[in-house]
């Protein structure tokens, strides 16, 4: 049982994680940028460094409100690719990527 909750927490903090940057690259993909996707390849093995990078820092550095941490780091890295993808699509033109 305590494996099922495990991986069941696992799936939902990368769904959370890489929702956001996925469905702009998406957006873009239907725009006319067809290699947007393929920066998803960069973002998001970034974006969960940075998250599980946090937490260990916020850990080591004595915060005792672990859940709390957890949640943080995972909604700003989360909006952070997001923001990543959609600053790909502002400022290259499409015959760029």
């Amino acid at each position: 049982m305590r494996l099922l909750q495990l991986i069941l927490i696992a799936a939902v903090f990368l769904a959370v994680l890489t929702a956001p940057a996925v469905l702009v690259a998406r957006g873009l993909w239907r725009r006319g940028y067809p290699l947007a996707p393929r920066c998803l390849r960069v973002i998001v093995p970034l974006q969960v460094l940075l998250a599980l990078g946090a937490v260990v820092l916020g850990d080591a550095l004595g915060r005792h409100e672990l859940p709390a941490l957890i949640v943080v780091a995972t909604l700003g890295t989360s909006a952070l690719g997001a923001a990543a993808m959609w600053a790909i699509g502002a400022l290259f033109p499409a015959r760029l990527l």
